[in-house]
């Protein structure tokens, strides 16, 4: 039998790890395609960035679908089906005449392609571990860190010289040779038909989620945490050279977002084994709220100040992030048990869909209307305040905290 943390269950550490790199990097190379995007089609930025954001509400609404059928049908075939559906994406996007285009193939092509193969493949991880429940989803979801500090540096690289097109066939092929092979060795965890966790629900439904007061107040957090999320991914780039800087420039602030990404997750997430993580998230959270002080402190800087302002902003951003993104599933896992992971977290990240939809288009159309993205930058760090408040009240619930 498939014992809890055993060196099987890291393999499929290993494969989630890979193919959250790749999908996750591809998604996060928007931001320095963006400038191209807006010249291209000739559109103000918060049409731009209601490129990703539709992608991103794809991929985590259609958590709620991928999630429970991750509970019943072999992960890896639908890692692998969301794998190929973004290359198709990726191709197709390259193709678009139009913004209209642009949205059906990256918004909702790419979209659903990362919404079949992350829940799954996350949940998957939960159900191989316990005692080292949250060193092991940090290490799976670092791969967002590293696929940010490797894939958006690149396509800031190559697009000034082969174009946005040209980048989303490569992203495409790196989704391809990479994600594919990495897919095939991930799968659940096998358990006795009368094994139980504490606290798991049985053939979990929304609706019998949604009456669980734990569910509503993590539903919450992950809502007002993740809305300043999705901010800095898209409109990064585009506040740098409104400072003054280059494209280049602002891929290095991205680049450092993954820095602290890939520390977050695979240091700051680990500690929730030994210190309590429902104790870390909150903590983390607050991090993410106060990090946007450096922002805005950036945006009344000179150049140099404000590349520098903007550096320990995406720094400590990346790291606290990082950490938070980690411990969600685990956090997740400790409150409803591993039975029904993959519904729980499919059915938590439709709130990350809501936010994303929402975050990065507003704050465009909050730029468009003011010129400044001071308006956004303190939104953000007041909806990550109340996250981390929020997130204190599940202590009470979750085992190792108390």
């Amino acid at each position: 039998m498939d014992t809890l943390d055993s060196p099987r269950g890291w393999r499929v550490v290993g494969g989630t790890h890979a193919v959250i790199a790749v999908s996750f990097g591809s998604a996060y190379a928007f931001s320095p395609l963006f400038p191209s995007l807006a010249t291209e089609f000739g559109a103000p930025r918060g049409q731009i960035a209601l490129v990703f954001s539709l992608a991103a509400f794809t991929y985590y609404v259609m958590g709620a679908v991928a999630g429970p059928l991750g509970d019943r049908w072999p992960t890896r075939r639908l890692v692998a089906a969301g794998l190929i559906a973004m290359i198709v994406g990726s191709v197709g996007a390259s193709q678009a005449g139009s913004l209209a285009v642009l949205y059906a193939w990256y918004g909702i092509g790419v979209g659903l392609g990362i919404g079949l193969a992350y829940v799954p493949a996350i949940g998957a991880v939960q159900s191989w571990f316990e005692r080292r429940r949250s060193q092991a989803s940090g290490v799976a979801t670092a791969g967002i860190g590293i696929g940010t500090l490797i894939l958006p540096f690149a396509v800031g690289q190559a697009v000034p010289v082969i174009g946005w097109r040209s980048c989303l066939i490569g992203l495409a092929a790196v989704i391809a040779v990479i994600g594919l092979p990495a897919a095939l060795i991930i799968r659940k965890r096998v358990v006795p038909s009368t094994w139980k966790t504490a606290g798991a629900h049985d053939a979990l439904t929304p609706s019998a989620a949604w009456r669980d007061g734990k569910f509503r107040r993590f539903y919450a957090v992950l809502l007002l945490g993740s809305f300043c999320t999705f901010i800095p991914y898209v409109h990064i780039v585009p506040a740098a050279r409104d400072l003054g800087l280059s494209i280049e420039a602002g891929t290095v602030l991205i680049g450092l977002i993954g820095i602290g990404n890939v520390f977050g997750r695979f240091v700051l997430a680990g500690l929730g084994d030994r210190i309590g993580r429902t104790r870390l998230l909150a903590v983390l959270t607050l991090a993410v709220a106060a990090s946007f002080v450096f922002w805005a402190m950036a945006t009344f800087s000179p150049m140099a100040g404000g590349f520098v302002m903007l550096a320990i902003f995406a720094a400590l951003f990346g790291m606290s992030y990082g950490g938070c993104v980690g411990l969600y599933p685990a956090v997740a896992a400790d409150l409803f048990g591993t039975k029904s992971i993959g519904s729980v977290l499919g059915y938590l990240y439709t709130a990350v869909g809501v936010a994303a939809l929402i975050g990065p288009p507003l704050a465009g159309y909050i730029f468009d209307i003011t010129g400044s993205y001071l308006g956004p930058i303190i939104a953000s760090a007041i909806a990550a305040a109340c996250a981390g408040w929020l997130t204190f009240g599940l202590r009470r619930s979750a085992p190792q905290d108390s």
